[in-house]
C-alpha cells in the first residue's frame, strides 16, 4: 500500500497491483469506506496529501484516495455503491 498510510490488513500480495479505487471528498468518507471494505474482508489504504498534517485543507481540495488490490477492485466498487458512496 502507499507509503505512510492506513492499512486495514497486514498481509502483502507481491504478485498483485495496487490500484486507486477512487477519490473521496474527505478523510471521514474515506475511512467510512475503508471500514465497509474491511468488514467484507477487503484490505485497503488511503492517501491524504495534506503535507503530513501541515496543510489539512489540501485534503478537501484534492480529496483522499482509497487504494485496494487490483483483484478486489470490482467487488470494492460494488460495496461502495451498495452503501451509497460515490467513487
Amino acid at each position: 500500500m502507499p507509503h505512510g498510510h492506513h492499512d486495514s490488513g497486514d498481509l502483502h500480495r507481491n504478485d498483485e497491483a495496487i490500484v486507486e479505487l477512487g477519490r473521496l471528498p474527505g478523510i471521514v468518507e474515506a475511512e467510512a469506506l475503508m471500514a465497509e471494505l474491511k468488514g467484507q474482508g477487503i484490505r485497503s489504504s488511503l492517501n491524504q496529501n495534506d503535507l503530513g498534517g501541515m496543510r489539512p485543507h489540501l485534503g478537501y481540495v484534492q480529496g483522499v484516495s482509497v487504494y485496494v488490490f487490483e483483484n478486489d477492485a470490482e467487488v470494492a466498487r460494488r460495496i461502495a455503491r451498495d452503501v451509497g458512496i460515490e467513487i
